[in-house]
């Protein structure tokens, strides 16, 4: 009879640990050196425990490091009990906290990973260095998060943040400086990295910060020799150069047309946009950009350039209405460095008259009628002088005041100052020897005429 001994096949499994840089895996073999950390630093060392047999190993678990400084800071996974198949791996993270200046020496812990394999042990080392001294200058400041701020600077410009790294110890020390985050800071090239510092020496650098369009709020990190010193900064938006508001003509008058554009006195640091608005001192709903019947209209320009579109086109068209008053275009939504308000000015003017007819189709009567607009609203007082066929006048003048109608008509107005008026005369004889008349129509700023207007 023989006899057969069966060994369970986890037996025959095997972990392996490497060390991990993000990329590749290293056998750690039977110890890692963690190598020299800064005093008040910490540094972390990622593992792989890989099954590199051709069965599971079942319950492994990462154990605890027993030594003063390190701890187990992550695992990709849990603590375990684990089952790792064949080829798989489990990533851990080691922490190495190096104590206060003042405990410089060698560190050392053991680590072991146990399982229903062989267990594993590793011995984790660590030396400690003498910390540099780090002096920030200003205008940079100490932030509330243990990091530096730089000063808040415009788009376009760049800050300087000046420090220096001091070796207070009596050994010189190898100092290694880095820059990550945001690339708007920028260590400078020039930089031997790393650098050796003296005893009782120091070595100076500056940190360049240069915002850019888009983005207000910057963070980095600066690292030096593992010690992490966070970095914050703001952009400002520059203003926009002032730009000036130009019209295709400075003196305007009412029922007219024109158009504004915009230049810039140098070109934008940024793309901007804002609007462009029209305001108006009375009351007359009329005046307005003719595009979109709107008193706002958006502009814009691009970064580097000087060349401002309002509403897509070089320039907007406007109309003046028909009220006297001031006209003011301002700015608005963006930053502006200066006050880009301009106004014209609406003069108050005589009565315009745009259209004038007499007739004398109804019998016994004579009929006036006039379409015109007042933009002063002080129309009333008017003179009508007829005429025969010969030219000659028809008795004396006739006065007439409307001041109550007018003041009447114009106490509802919102549109402007437009009006059609017709006044009937009555006439007794024959009303055909009237050939024309001629209207005289006074406001606060002067009489106006008809001319003669030819009875039909």
């Amino acid at each position: 009879m023989r006899l057969l001994l069966l060994f369970p096949l986890a037996l025959h499994a095997q972990l392996a640990l490497f060390s991990f840089d993000g990329s590749n895996d290293t056998p750690a073999g039977a110890s890692y050196n963690f190598g020299a950390v800064d005093a008040g630093a910490l540094k972390d060392v990622r593992f792989h425990v890989k099954n590199i047999g051709p069965s599971a190993v079942n319950r492994v678990v990462i154990g605890t490091p027993q030594g003063a400084g390190f701890t187990l800071a992550a695992v990709n996974g849990s603590l375990g009990p684990n089952t790792l198949a064949s080829q798989a791996e489990l990533e851990f993270t080691i922490r190495f906290t190096a104590p206060a200046q003042s405990a410089i020496g060698t560190y050392s812990a053991s680590l072991q990973i146990t399982s229903d394999a062989a267990p594993l042990s590793l011995i984790l080392l660590a030396s400690l260095t003498p910390a540099p001294i780090i002096t920030v200058f200003p205008a940079c400041t100490h932030a509330s998060n243990g990091g530096v701020a730089f000063p808040s600077t415009a788009i376009g410009s760049t800050a300087l943040c000046n420090f220096s790294v001091q070796n207070q110890n009596s050994q010189p020390i190898t100092v290694a400086i880095s820059v990550t985050g945001d690339a708007a800071f920028q260590a400078p090239a020039s930089l031997a990295n790393p650098a050796t510092v003296k005893p009782n020496d120091a070595i100076s650098f500056a940190i360049q910060f240069t915002p850019v369009c888009g983005t207000l709020n910057y963070n980095a990190t600066l690292t030096v020799n593992g010690q992490s010193f966070p970095l914050i900064a703001a952009g400002l938006t520059p203003p926009l150069p002032k730009p000036s508001i130009v019209f295709d003509s400075t003196k305007i008058s009412s029922a007219e047309q024109h158009s504004v554009s915009m230049t810039l006195p140098a070109a934008a640091v940024c793309a901007v946009s804002g609007n462009l608005n029209l305001a108006f001192s009375g009351t007359d709903a009329s005046i307005l950009f003719l595009s979109g019947n709107t008193r706002t209209l958006p502009f814009s320009v691009a970064a580097g350039s000087a060349q401002v579109t309002i509403n897509g086109q070089p320039s907007a068209s406007f109309q003046t209405g028909t009220t006297a008053g001031t006209l003011t275009f301002t700015l608005s939504g963006t930053p502006i460095n200066g006050d880009a308000t301009t106004t014209l000015t609406v003069a108050p003017a005589p009565i315009t008259i745009e259209a004038a007819s007499a007739s004398n189709q109804r019998l016994g009567e004579l009929d006036i009628q006039i379409v015109g607009f007042d933009n002063t609203y002080s129309a009333g007082a008017m003179s009508f002088t007829f005429f025969d066929a010969a030219g000659k006048t028809i008795g004396s003048p006739i006065a007439a005041d409307f001041t109550p109608n007018f003041r009447t008509f114009y106490s509802g107005a919102a549109v402007g100052s437009a009006f059609l008026m017709r006044v009937s005369f009555p006439v007794q004889g024959d009303q055909t020897q009237v050939a024309k008349v001629q209207v005289t129509l006074t406001n606060s700023a002067g009489p106006s005429q008809t001319g003669n207007l030819v009875f039909q």
